[in-house]
């Protein structure tokens, strides 16, 4: 199969970009690349579209409702045992405001933070294995996707200051990691290591 030919990334005339394990590697990014808002897209091309912006329409908030239909797909997540141990702040206005000295979110006009609940601690194996990140992580993907098909820009920001992030909003839960979200900046572009992806035996062995 030509890998190269699903995707929605296309190498503009005279521009150079990596290539990825399998041959196939594009820069180029235009508006018309983006989906529209409430476009219905099948999986494949869903997966292939979320990149990680890093230029928001700062101008350009989110809807109420756009912010429902994100938070919605939250509840959607699998998390072991179903405890879903984790808390979610929506932060814009004044509130994004108050931290953007701490971290640059690329100017998106809201945060989606994902925090752990202290009151649900979630499900360690009787391995050790503490599953309370990988389950935030899941949520979150499934929020980035619905971003995605509402034809919205998103980054995941995973070095948070912790403690003045936490002061700055009084926030009563423990912030691990946050999803920027917003309207891309028609500038805005994957970068080079976006389309550097490891496939097939690279990526994967199976055992029969």
């Amino acid at each position: 199969m030509n890998v190269s030919a699903h995707r929605p990334y296309q190498r503009a005339p005279g521009t150079s970009g990596s290539v990825s394990a399998s041959g196939a590697g594009a820069t180029a990014w235009t508006a018309a690349s983006s989906p529209a808002p409430n476009s219905t897209l099948d999986l494949e091309r869903l997966l292939q579209r979320r990149y990680s912006c890093r230029a928001f329409e700062r101008a350009r908030p989110l809807t109420p409702h756009y912010i429902e239909l994100i938070m919605d797909a939250l509840t959607y997540a699998p998390s072991a045992c179903n405890l879903q141990p984790y808390h979610f702040e929506v932060v814009t206005g004044k509130a994004l405001s108050a931290v953007e000295t701490l971290r640059n979110f690329y100017g998106a006009p809201a945060l989606l933070i994902g925090c752990f609940d202290p009151n649900h601690p979630g499900y360690t194996s009787p391995h050790g294995q503490d599953f309370k990140l990988f389950d935030l992580g899941l949520a979150l993907m499934c929020a980035a996707l619905r971003a995605t098909e509402l034809g919205l820009g998103s980054c995941f920001i995973g070095s948070l200051p912790v403690t003045e992030f936490q002061a700055a909003l009084h926030l009563e839960y423990e912030p691990v990691i946050a999803l920027a979200l917003g309207y891309a900046s028609p500038n805005a572009v994957p970068s080079d290591q976006h389309f550097t992806r490891r496939r097939g035996l690279d990526l994967y062995t199976v055992y029969d």
